[in-house]
């Protein structure tokens, strides 16, 4: 999105979500080092006149402009690819569907199967995308 990159951040996700009667959307920007919430509104302005001009989109009730934070989420083959060389926490669930999670450094991305390996210290482990719960940057 030309307008974020104008700021010198970078698009990291797009949620489109009902909470109660409401829709937000949700655009998570970030940039190396962090960003702050004056960034977050400044950019958020000229986000919500574009957003404003669309016909297509009726139904947004709240338009939020945030970091994704520092355990930022991993869902899309981007933020995988951009996160290798950092801790991750892959949350999966047991045969009794108890939720457990493994922490290490993600070490290689595969972007034609969703396969991913990370480095847990004494043993390295390789997951899909697709048996996870949830995965997450971690600090």
């Amino acid at each position: 999105m030309p307008v974020i990159e104008q700021y010198g951040l970078k698009l990291w996700d797009v949620c489109f979500e009902k909470e109660g009667a409401m829709w937000y959307l949700r655009i998570l920007v970030d940039k190396d080092g962090g960003l702050d919430s004056d960034e977050c509104e400044e950019v958020s302005r000229p986000i919500n006149e574009i957003i404003d001009k669309q016909d297509f989109i009726k139904s947004v009730d709240i338009l939020e402009v945030g970091s994704p934070g520092l355990t930022k989420k991993l869902r899309r083959p981007e933020h995988f690819t951009a996160c290798v060389g950092e801790k991750i926490r892959v949350t999966r669930r047991n045969e009794k569907g108890k939720e457990f999670s493994v922490y290490g450094v993600l070490e290689q991305y595969d972007e034609t199967n969703g396969t991913f390996v990370i480095d847990c210290g004494d043993s390295k482990e390789t997951f899909t995308a697709a048996e996870c719960v949830k995965v997450n940057s971690d600090l």
